[in-house]
């Protein structure tokens, strides 16, 4: 870990306080017209009017004075992330115990209560990137722990500023109870992600690198149980429910029997005892009493049956998702024999359960078909998990539940397209297959999975950071010599401005000003920023395009004495080619000169003259003669794709060209760009290949990404320490992808990237599903 000094320390609080400040005053200006088209939304779907007048009176509000709100909440914000209590002040201030007693009216109550609940619900929203914030801020503040409130970053100097801003913007408290419930919505989608990319922040930095963003507080131990009592209980309750008619039979699956794969579930299981017959006191074919939560009730011919149709379940081919088969839910098959029928209520709902969420992930549009292939040959063994025990439902700590999970975090790398030969895809494989052919009621095979599972996520993980190791080098030589070429830049244009201040006056005519403001600013900076003894601030070549504009200046001046007209007539003919040679270091063509020399032309004879007015009056030039034509062109926004080989490593370099003030990624009004600026290492995007009409603007379209089209994702593994370049990689292939957060941004704003986000495991969203689709179906 870093060393932390007291300059660091300032440095990093100052850095967090500015990314957060100027991203929440980035978000908060975008947002007024989301919130008024959810006002109208609202006042759309109520068939009350008195709510419907609130609605529309608040949508005008934010319409009209939506910036008297974000004014309020930046210096509210500014206050609070500058001026902080002492964590145990702000402590005692936060504790209702503290605050004196007073009467308030109902209105007032409702509004502090919403208030409470608004800091809570964000804190919860928030927690885990907050436990690791909270420790790294501690760490900089010079205190073992940081006390509840004391974290100047927290969520309830948000909430203070939101408070703040709704009171500035409206008089009524209803109203500002209604807004914040909205400001509330829309935090709980931000906050979380802002928080996040100050963790990355200081990770970069070296502040407790090793304690990962994932981790979670130990009291989230005790939330867990709270989940599984939760489910169980509701377990219980369906078997109650179930207990009247639970020989009746189980639904659409009884169908599937009448042949093919049914007709051999039912013969594997015809012969099983029923589940209740090692009961004492239950015989056959009697419905088995309600047991607690945990009893396993199987019997053991049933079990056993079970795992001979196991290891029947084919591997590959029909019915597997690999296949040109459609998915059979083998578990649907199995609850629908007679034996199944005869199990205890509390296993009927288990199978019930099983199988409906095995239904529900065979239908889900997001899941792969070879995801889908493999999952369905876990589920006989899942079946034999849940019904040995029902705590498998609600302990996401169990083996067989964690191998599930990583399924899902498996699949994030592949999206809608997976490619069989995948290195991934082949150790999912092998794993699924030793489950299929070796559990039977131990589930260490699982624990094994998991861990051999993760030694392999983490081998290759370990193998794409060398790829980006062996990019970086490379990256940060290009983005060393960016930074010299920005440098020499700002030189150039400081020094071509001293330039034109200088040689430019009162009496300078007009077309002569718009040349020297335009293509030859244009000359002038084109020398300053070259390499080379031609090139430079400093170079003769430099010097003598300043000559140039002093002598072209003086040209058109009124020439009054003899030795002025000798000095011009000498002058001239050295002049018209020195303007010629300039602009052609810049590609300026013969057509957009033109209007400069036709001019000069006259003003020249006006200047040998002493024509003052006719110098006065002359027209302004053309707009071609104006601006250089590289710049003018190079204002169309587009992507420049650049491909190098670095260590054998093929690296996509992708820029964005326009406009040197639109490079600035420090200004503000792009989402796209915002949201680009909160990424951390290992979130991934999918990379579209730009299709034949180059919808992203790119140069070229080659490389990386494959054929047009095509998309493929690659996982962020590092940023530049002043976040200029992100470098993205893949396991599947030896090339990496080297973009500015500008490019990337463009890119997702077209639709040629996307952010893959971080879903619900797939098998924990289908569990949800499920029990939600069996407790409804009771309730009704």
């Amino acid at each position: 870990m870093t060393e932390i000094t007291s300059s660091l320390a300032q440095r990093l609080l100052r850095d967090c306080r500015e990314l957060l400040e100027r991203d929440l005053g980035e978000w908060l200006d975008e947002l007024g017209p989301q919130v008024a088209e959810k006002l109208q939304e609202l006042a759309d779907n109520t068939r009350e009017l008195d709510k419907r007048t609130e609605y529309l009176r608040l949508r005008d509000e934010v319409q009209l004075f939506w910036d008297k709100l974000t004014t309020a909440f930046r210096g509210r914000l500014a206050w609070a992330l500058e001026h902080v209590a002492p964590p145990a002040a702000a402590a005692a201030a936060a504790g209702d115990d503290a605050q004196p007693l007073a009467l308030v009216d109902d209105q007032e109550l409702t509004e502090r209560i919403v208030t409470r609940e608004f800091i809570a619900r964000l804190s919860e929203s928030c927690s885990e990137e907050m436990y690791a914030l909270d420790r790294r801020v501690a760490l900089l503040v010079g205190q073992e722990e940081m006390e509840r409130c004391g974290n100047r970053f927290g969520p309830q100097a948000i909430c203070a500023a939101a408070q703040a801003g709704c009171e500035a913007m409206l008089a009524d408290p209803a109203a500002r109870t209604l807004l914040l419930r909205q400001l509330e919505r829309a935090l709980h989608g931000e906050l979380p992600l802002l928080y996040r990319a100050l963790n990355e922040v200081l990770i970069g930095a070296g502040i407790l690198p090793e304690f990962k963003r994932s981790y979670r507080h130990a009291t989230v131990g005790s939330s867990a149980a709270a989940d599984a009592g939760n489910i169980l209980d509701t377990l219980q309750r369906l078997a109650r429910a179930r207990l009247p008619g639970l020989v009746a039979g189980v639904g659409s699956g009884s169908a599937a029997l009448a042949g093919g794969m049914g007709a051999d579930v039912a013969g594997t299981l015809g012969a099983a005892m029923p589940l209740s017959a090692g009961s004492p006191g239950v015989g056959a074919g009697t419905a088995a009493p309600l047991l607690p939560p945990g009893t396993i009730a199987v019997s053991a011919d049933f079990l056993a049956s079970l795992q001979a149709l196991q290891m029947a379940t084919p591997e590959d081919g029909a019915g597997t998702g690999t296949g040109t088969e459609p998915l059979t839910n083998v578990v649907r098959l199995a609850r629908a024999s007679a034996a199944a029928q005869q199990a205890a209520p509390l296993d009927s709902i288990t199978m019930d359960i099983v199988a409906t969420l095995f239904d529900l992930i065979f239908d889900d549009d997001k899941v792969p078909e070879a995801v889908k292939g493999l999952v369905s040959r876990l589920q006989i063994p899942v079946l034999k998990v849940a019904l040995l025990d029902q705590k498998f439902f609600a302990d996401r700590g169990h083996p067989a539940r964690r191998f599930l999970d990583s399924i899902s975090g498996i699949a994030i790398r592949w999206g809608g397209t997976i490619d069989m030969g995948d290195p991934f895809y082949g150790k999912l494989s092998e794993l699924i297959g030793r489950i299929q052919n070796n559990f039977d009621q131990d589930v260490a095979v699982f624990g094994t999975a998991v861990a051999e599972l993760s030694a392999f996520v983490n081998e290759c993980e370990a193998l794409e950071e060398e790829t980006s190791n062996s990019v970086v080098e490379a990256v940060q030589r290009r983005e060393a010599a960016q930074q010299r070429r920005l440098a020499r830049e700002a030189a150039a244009s400081q020094a071509a401005e001293r330039v034109l201040a200088q040689v430019i006056t009162k009496k300078t005519p007009l077309p002569i000003e718009q040349f020297l403001r335009g293509q030859w600013r244009a000359v002038l900076e084109h020398i300053g920023t070259a390499d080379g003894a031609d090139g430079g601030i400093d170079s003769p070549s430099f010097q003598a395009a300043e000559r140039v504009a002093e002598e072209l200046a003086w040209s058109v001046t009124p020439k009054r004495s003899t030795e002025d007209r000798q000095r011009f007539t000498a002058l001239l003919p050295k002049l018209l080619p020195a303007l010629h040679q300039g602009l052609d270091r810049i590609g300026i063509g013969a057509d957009a000169r033109k209007p400069l020399f036709d001019a000069l032309i006259t003003l020249h004879a006006a200047a040998l003259h002493a024509d003052r007015r006719a110098l006065r009056k002359a027209p302004a030039l053309e707009a071609e003669a104006v601006a250089d034509e590289a710049s003018t062109d190079a204002a169309s926004v587009t992507l420049q794709v650049t491909h190098l080989v670095e260590n054998g490593i093929q690296i996509e370099d992708v820029a964005l060209v326009e406009p040197a003030s639109a490079l600035d990624s420090s200004l503000p009004g792009n989402p796209w760009l915002r949201r680009v600026r909160q990424m951390v290492r290992g979130d991934w995007v999918e990379f579209i290949d730009a299709d034949a009409s180059g919808r992203d603007g790119s140069e070229e379209s080659d490389g990386c990404e494959g054929t047009s089209g095509a998309a493929r994702r690659e996982r962020l593994t590092w940023l530049s320490p002043q976040r200029t370049v992100y470098i993205f990689s893949n396991h599947a292939t030896n090339c990496a992808i080297s973009i500015t957060p500008e490019a990337l941004a463009h890119r997702l704003q077209n639709a040629t990237a996307r952010l893959v986000e971080h879903e619900t495991p797939l098998f924990e969203r289908a569990l949800d599903g499920a029990i939600k689709a069996l407790d409804q179906a009771v309730q009704e």
